[in-house]
């Protein structure tokens, strides 16, 4: 009989318990031979461990038996001295403004726009003919020296003006300005009368008041002895198409009284500006 305080990992315990049994799945090899898998497993992780510790150590032993030498030579210190190359600055020379001389004021008389707007939002009246013979034509009512005719055509950009350029082709082309004209050339029933015309003709264009447009719109025309309105053009426009509308009320101008000098009826050159602004 065996006893139960022998070694139970004694073949002989092993031979008993598979006995009748089928040895040849795997656990009675691995039973059998359970002592010398341990070995073997203990030893397998002595030695990986042993590894891990022993490597950082060669690595360490190894590197100071190759120490980088050591460069005992002098080195020389060379001082430069780095001197900034320096700009000359030339001082700017300002020009001296000389204040312009103060021009002798004059008698003006405040000529109207003309102003493509609902007929309720006019201001100014216009001024008399008479009133224009003794004062300068200009945007506001000023008081000073009276003059006769004095700069008729500085009226820029408020109001109508005549400029031109005298032509030297042939004397009955020759263009006038109302620089020393005798006669003005004159709109059927006044410069009002022309005024009124302007206003109930000019149509705002569709586009332009769809897309805001606003500006004025400065045209040169030429009177001719005959009266008739020629040589229309835009000398500045701002398009969409107010340029157009004012040529087209322009071309359905009637006859003007013709300008007058050395009592013969000469050619007169006529500069209008044209305001479109939306209410």
């Amino acid at each position: 009989m065996i006893s139960f305080t022998q070694n139970l990992y004694r073949n002989q315990w092993l031979d008993l318990v598979f006995k009748n049994r089928n040895k040849a799945y795997g656990a009675y090899e691995l039973r059998k031979n359970n002592a010398e898998t341990t070995v073997k497993a203990f030893l397998y992780a002595a030695g990986f461990f042993s590894v891990l510790v022993i490597t950082p150590w060669l690595i360490h032993v190894l590197s100071k038996t190759n120490p980088v030498a050591e460069n005992n030579e002098l080195i020389k210190i060379i001082e430069v001295n780095l001197i900034s190359r320096i700009k000359e600055v030339k001082p700017e020379t300002k020009p001296i403004n000389k204040a312009p001389s103060k021009p002798v004021q004059h008698k003006s008389i405040q000529y109207a726009k003309m102003n493509v707007v609902p007929e309720n939002q006019a201001e100014s009246d216009i001024p008399t003919k008479e009133q224009l013979n003794e004062a300068v034509i200009s945007t506001t009512n000023s008081y000073g020296e009276e003059s006769l005719n004095l700069n008729p055509t500085d009226i820029q950009e408020t109001g109508p003006a005549i400029t031109g350029n005298p032509a030297s082709t042939a004397e009955n082309m020759e263009l006038h300005t109302l620089d020393g004209i005798e006669n003005y050339p004159e709109f059927p029933g006044g410069h009002s009368a022309f005024i009124k015309f302007l206003s109930r003709n000019l149509k705002y264009p569709g586009i332009a008041v769809e897309k805001g447009i606003e500006g004025k719109v400065l045209i040169s025309f030429i009177i001719e002895k005959n009266g008739r309105l020629s040589n229309i053009k835009i000398l500045r426009g701002i398009g969409y198409g107010c340029d157009e509308e004012a040529i087209r009320v322009l071309e359905k101008s009637p006859e003007w009284k013709p300008g007058i000098q050395n009592k013969q009826k000469v050619r007169v050159a006529y500069t209008l500006p044209i305001n479109f602004n939306l209410p």
